[in-house]
């Protein structure tokens, strides 16, 4: 596990400068105190220059990066963990490949000698890489099926620079330290970013499941993995077999993601995703398994429904774990807070990774490694969305066949104008029930499809809406937002990639390529690799995701998560196999208006933000007035808002990083 960075010149003229690639890395400390290397090519004036950060977790003698094939004319940095690197090695070396070092980065060389830019599928792991081919003068950067590891990436005056964070990549002086204003919108609106655009101008995502090669001047990006769905023949349809399979390679996952040359250990909640992975890492790992949770202290006497610390106590103690707990006051989490707007790189409204954050904290205290349940949902259907997604399609599907589309628009068009104002007010109003939260998926049947589920996705009129865009934006924010459209073209283009024949398929996919890179797989990677942890999550091993696409529909939503359930039967005890569905909750929505409310306010009323021009100062300050006054709510409009201030504060305002002395420097030139 480790920090990667890296410049090349495009265009021949030796610009990759090796002292910018030192100070790329040292922005990323975190990311891998235990060494770093670099590597420089050709020597004199270099067209390439690599540079990583390790955190040893394998092969902690000779791991050291780069790493090079047999004669050197292939070096790799590489940030991640391939985990069935044991079985490649044996099949490489008994190809006649030589190895030098028994770590798992080593494999990626060799494979890419004997299956060049088809070795991906052959990996069990996650990984972002950059891997220069001197002979053929081709540099490969690659992102793992699911986007478990980020890798940025920035273009200036014909040199492409790359790094896991994007502090590193703003060592450059050139890179213009900016926001985007054209992808303003698209934070607002979902909370955190889609596509491959990010909040910083000039600064883009490699998408995950690609390849990006340059060679001969130009760049083309190969797709190696995009979620499939076999035809309803190719399905397994026994529902024994089907759970069956699913527990073996579940057991299988865990088994490989097991292999470490440092301790390792578990997050866990009070939910089945994490109480799975601890029932079969306590039959396979020797010795009491260390488990961490979360929990909050919201005063004597206040009840706490978020709180899952009595169940995660529960479920450790059935299997006898070393449990561990981090209980966090309101202060405690603002100064999370401010710590995760700067460690994330990139805005991210999910108060429940401000959270995790804390508890990477005292984990690392503890083990190296650990493993979280990120993914259980997305892979047998635990949300909502699973369910609500496919309703939209159909219906709208049906409305088709009986009334136009844009006799279907004029008729809600009007009626939602005057309710979507409203909706604010709608939500104190607790007779009313969950109302308001179904009307949003009613309107989206009478929209295009792509646009309707866009809408849904975002929780549009329940978060932000067209009526408070039009009251909060600045013009130039509007203008950037009706020029670039961002938000509609990125989503059109993952609806079309997610588009399947079943549209509980298509639901399934979106989830994957939406939600899981842009929010939930990138915040673990931020807030575990601030404190030198590295986060597995073995739910995403490629065998047990290509058998779970492969799950019937019929079969995988018959109840929340019922193939994951039933696969656990003889594993977990019955308290924690069918304890209903919980969010990983946090009180910070509640606390927003007590505890935090003044310091919140401190910060988005303060004269440097209100003279940024992205809103309108009358706007904000009666939209702040209103909520903290109880009159509407906006609480999460409120917490994006915040989250974006104390983002520009430290990143946009932040002078360079300088980067301090390393003593334990490795050094590889060539």
């Amino acid at each position: 596990m480790c920090g990667i960075v890296g410049i090349f010149d495009t265009s021949g003229n030796g610009r990759a400068d090796p002292a910018l690639v030192r100070a790329m890395t040292g922005a990323i400390v975190h990311r891998g105190p235990d060494g770093s290397g670099f590597y420089q090519w050709p020597d004199s004036m270099p067209r390439v220059a690599l540079g990583m950060r390790r955190l040893s977790i394998i092969d902690l003698d000779t791991g050291d990066q780069p790493i090079f094939n047999e004669d050197r004319t292939i070096a790799l940095v590489f940030n991640g963990e391939i985990y069935n690197y044991v079985e490649l090695r044996a099949e490489l070396q008994a190809r006649g490949h030589t190895f030098r070092t028994q770590a798992d980065t080593e494999v990626i060389v060799h494979l890419y000698e004997e299956r060049g830019l088809d070795l991906f599928g052959t990996l069990r792991g996650m990984y972002a890489f950059a891997l220069w081919d001197a002979g053929a003068e081709r540099l490969v950067l690659a992102v793992d099926p699911v986007g478990i590891k980020p890798l940025y990436l920035a273009e200036q005056g014909g040199r492409l620079l790359f790094a896991s964070e994007v502090k590193a990549l703003l060592q450059d002086p050139v890179l213009p330290r900016r926001l985007n204003l054209a992808t303003l919108d698209t934070y607002l609106s979902f909370g955190y970013m889609i596509g491959t655009e990010t909040l910083y101008e000039g600064v883009r995502r490699l998408p995950p499941g690609h390849a990006l090669v340059v060679e001969d001047g130009a760049q083309r990006l190969i797709r190696h993995w995009t979620p499939r769905f076999p035809p309803g023949e190719a399905r397994p349809h026994d529902i024994g077999a089907i759970i069956s399979e699913t527990r073996a390679r579940l057991a299988d996952s865990v088994r490989l993601h097991l292999r470490s040359d440092v301790p390792l250990g578990l997050f866990l909640s009070g939910g089945i995703d994490s109480a799975a992975l601890l029932a079969l890492m306590s039959r396979m790992e020797p010795g009491r398994v260390k488990t961490f949770s979360v929990g909050y202290d919201v005063g004597r006497g206040a009840a706490n429904p978020d709180d899952e610390t009595l169940h995660a106590r529960r479920i450790a103690a059935h299997f006898e774990a070393e449990h561990h707990e981090r209980i966090i006051t309101p202060a405690d989490w603002w100064d999370f807070l401010l710590a995760y707007a700067y460690h994330h790189d990139e805005p991210n409204a999910n108060p429940s990774i401000i959270s995790l954050q804390a508890l990477a904290e005292v984990t690392a205290q503890h083990v190296k490694v650990v493993l979280n349940g990120t993914g259980g949902d997305e892979l047998f259907g635990g949300y909502r969305a699973h369910r609500v997604f496919p309703r939209i399609i159909r219906g709208a599907a049906r409305l088709d066949r009986v009334l136009p589309r844009p006799l279907r628009a004029a008729l809600i068009g009007r009626p939602w104008q005057r309710l979507e104002p409203l909706y604010p007010a709608l939500r104190r109003v607790r007779y009313l029930g969950a109302l308001p939260a179904y009307l949003p998926e009613w309107r989206a049947l009478f929209l295009p499809t792509p646009d309707g589920l866009r809408r849904v996705a975002s929780f549009e009129g329940l978060t932000f809406s067209d009526t408070l865009r039009a009251r909060l934006y600045s013009p130039a924010l509007r203008a950037a937002w009706d020029a670039a459209q961002h938000k509609e073209r990125a989503y059109v283009e993952i609806l079309r990639r997610a588009w399947a024949d079943d549209p509980a398929d298509t639901a399934q996919a979106l989830m994957l390529l939406t939600w899981l890179p842009g929010n939930g797989l990138l915040a673990v990677d931020k807030v575990t690799m601030a404190h030198s942890l590295e986060a597995r999550v073995p739910y995403f091993d490629p065998p047990l995701l290509a058998f779970a696409l492969s799950i019937p529909p019929a079969i995988r939503l018959r109840e929340n998560k019922f193939v994951l359930r039933e696969a656990l039967c003889g594993d977990l005890p019955d308290f924690a196999r069918q304890r209903p569905k919980q969010p990983f909750g946090t009180p910070i929505l509640r606390w927003f208006d007590t505890a935090l409310a003044e310091r919140v306010q401190a910060v988005l009323l303060d004269e440097r933000s209100l003279g940024r021009g992205l809103f309108d100062r009358a706007a904000l300050e009666d939209l702040l007035r209103g909520h903290f006054s109880g009159r509407i709510e906006r609480v999460e409009v409120v917490f994006r808002l915040l989250l974006l201030e104390l983002w520009q504060q430290a990143t946009i305002d932040a002078p360079p990083h300088i980067p301090q002395p390393d003593a334990n420097r490795i050094e590889v030139r060539v």
